[in-house]
């Protein structure tokens, strides 16, 4: 009688490659920002009319802003814990009026100021990724964890147009644009992030394709800082918190050693 032993089926060598793996390269983007006002503040005390009428209108995820930096991740088996720091500018802008009106209401004066803010960050995010597909080329995850992130620098632009009704037809002329360094006025914050992306695998390199959101937890701003130069405006910032979306493209590579013998894809 003659025995045969079934020889176990190896593992692909591919697959064992990339059970755990740590993965180093570059990723950059765009992304847009949301200033949400939690507390809403004025430069002015009104006597005779409401606060209402001095709050700051804000343009909702209106203007690009851009990141670059490293993407640092360790994966086993489906999970991934990603470090990616980054040098960030983000952007968003708002608007607020002045208006002076005389005994008669035909003599009316309105000053309108546009203001775009412009903050430098460096991001420091801490993402837990899993791959809901763990074989293939193609790799989609989802991907959730936190972020902290310190001001750099921070430069405010104000546009200042004022309109005089007095003579019957509104007469609207500029009243000249400023940029000040508002870097006081901010202050370091933290919040929490979640997203999709997807991995294409091709020779040694893996494509990233993220999106982002964030949402911080913490205010961005310290509104009793007042800037001198703005003070005369009626100018002072709002209790803000800052939410983005951010898309992004990288580029890393496997950091084990590969021998010649062996050819990840």
């Amino acid at each position: 009688m003659v025995l045969a032993q079934k020889k176990p089926r190896s593992k692909n060598p591919l697959e064992s490659f990339l059970d755990t793996q740590f993965w180093l390269g570059l990723k950059m983007g765009v992304n847009y920002t949301q200033a949400f006002p939690e507390t809403r503040n004025t430069g002015f005390s009104p006597i005779d009319y409401s606060a209402d009428s001095l709050q700051k209108s804000y343009d909702d995820f209106a203007l690009p802003g851009a990141h670059m930096g490293l993407e640092m991740n360790f994966y086993h088996r489906g999970f991934s814990a990603s470090f990616q720091p980054a040098y960030k500018r983000s952007r968003y802008k708002y608007n607020s009026a002045l208006e002076w009106i005389g005994e008669q209401s035909a003599n009316r004066f309105e000053t309108r100021y546009d203001v775009e803010q412009r903050l430098d960050l460096i991001e420091l995010p801490l993402m837990i990724k899993y791959d809901v597909i763990q074989s293939g080329k193609i790799r989609p995850f989802v991907m959730v964890g936190g972020f902290h992130t310190l001001v750099i620098s921070a430069q405010k632009d104000v546009k200042i147009t004022q309109t005089d009704y007095s003579s019957g037809n509104p007469l609207t002329s500029s009243g000249g644009t400023t940029t000040l360094g508002v870097k006081d006025a901010f202050k370091n914050f933290s919040g929490v992030s979640g997203g999709i992306g997807v991995n294409l695998d091709y020779w040694n390199i893996r494509t990233v394709f993220e999106i982002n959101y964030k949402h911080s937890l913490t205010s961005a701003t310290q509104p009793n800082i007042q800037q001198n130069e703005l003070a005369s405006l009626g100018e002072t910032n709002d209790e803000i918190f800052l939410r983005d979306f951010s898309v992004s493209l990288g580029f890393v590579f496997p950091f084990r050693f590969i021998d010649q013998q062996f050819k990840a894809y």
